[in-house]
């Protein structure tokens, strides 16, 4: 149990949008991104991840409905 949740998260944490909201973050705090553009990066990573979600529940929405035909 532990060693799936473990796996799990090393999936999440190495997702191309966690990278790149990291790299983002560590250049806000050298200095080389502003606030505006690190919030810019941010709300990207964030909507990325909702239509992800709305896409994955859509398509199991789609599925169930076959099922039950």
């Amino acid at each position: 149990m532990i060693g799936f949740r473990f796996q799990k998260l090393i999936e999440k944490l190495l997702s191309v949008k966690f990278v790149i909201f990291i790299v983002a973050t560590v250049l806000l705090c050298c200095g080389v991104l502003g606030g505006a553009e690190w919030l810019t990066v941010a709300l990207t990573v964030i909507a990325g991840r909702e239509i992800q979600k709305f896409k994955f529940q859509r398509k199991v929405t789609s599925e169930e409905s076959l099922g039950s035909d």
